[in-house]
C-alpha cells in the first residue's frame, strides 16, 4: 500500500511541477537555473565517490548520488559559515558538505550557533517536532534542507503555511525552506 501511495504522490508531483520558466521570483529562478539544474559533471563528484569506493566504504547509500550532488551544489552556492545536521548523515554526504563549504563548521543542531546558515534534516521520525526545534536556530539567511518530505506530507503542508517561512521549494526527494526577509511568500514545486 505504501508503494502505491508513494507512486501516487510522485505522479501528482510531476503533474504540478514547473521548470525554471514557471517561476516569477528572481531568487528562485536563479537558484533553479544556476544550481538545481546544473547537471554538469564536476571533478569533486568523482573525487568524493572514488575516495569512498577505494576505502571500501559501504556507507553513503542512503541518498541517491544525484541528490548528494544537488546538496553539494546548494551548499556551495549558499556558502554557509555553519551547517547543522539533524539525525545521522552518511559519510559520502558528509564529505560532499565538507567539500562544498570547507570553512564551515559542521555540527549537530544542539551544538550549532544561535543563528545557523544551513540546517540539514535527514529523514527524521517526527518532522514537525524537529522543524520546531530548528526554528530556534533559524534566521533570515537560514536554508533548511529536508529529505523525504513526502513521508510526512501533512507536516510539509504545515511548514509551507508557517508565517515565518517565505519560500519553499518542493523537489520531491528534498524540500528547501527559506526565511528571507522582504521576500513575497511563495511555494514552488520544481521538476528535478
Amino acid at each position: 500500500m505504501f508503494n502505491l501511495r508513494f507512486a501516487a504522490s510522485y505522479l501528482l508531483y510531476r503533474l504540478r511541477a514547473n521548470t525554471r520558466h514557471g517561476t516569477h521570483s528572481p531568487f528562485v529562478y536563479r537558484l533553479v537555473d544556476k544550481v538545481i539544474y546544473d547537471f554538469r559533471a564536476k571533478k569533486v563528484y568523482l573525487e568524493v565517490e572514488e575516495n569512498y569506493e577505494k576505502a571500501g566504504s559501504v556507507e553513503g547509500k542512503s541518498l541517491s548520488p544525484k541528490l548528494k550532488q544537488l546538496i553539494y551544489r546548494l551548499v556551495a552556492d549558499w556558502q554557509p559559515a555553519n551547517i547543522a545536521i539533524v539525525r545521522t548523515l552518511d559519510d559520502v554526504t558528509r564529505a560532499y558538505l565538507q567539500k562544498a563549504a570547507s570553512n564551515a563548521s559542521l555540527q549537530t543542531l544542539e551544538d550549532s550557533p544561535e543563528k545557523t546558515d544551513i540546517i540539514f534534516i535527514n529523514d527524521t521520525d517526527d518532522l514537525y517536532k524537529t522543524y520546531q526545534l530548528c526554528l530556534s536556530k533559524a534566521y533570515e539567511r537560514t536554508m533548511l534542507i529536508i529529505t523525504n518530505i513526502y513521508s510526512d506530507k501533512d507536516t510539509w503542508v504545515k511548514i509551507k503555511a508557517d508565517s515565518r517561512v517565505t519560500v519553499t521549494i518542493d523537489l520531491f526527494a528534498v524540500g528547501l525552506v527559506y526565511f528571507r526577509k522582504g521576500q513575497v511568500k511563495e511555494d514552488f514545486t520544481i521538476r528535478f
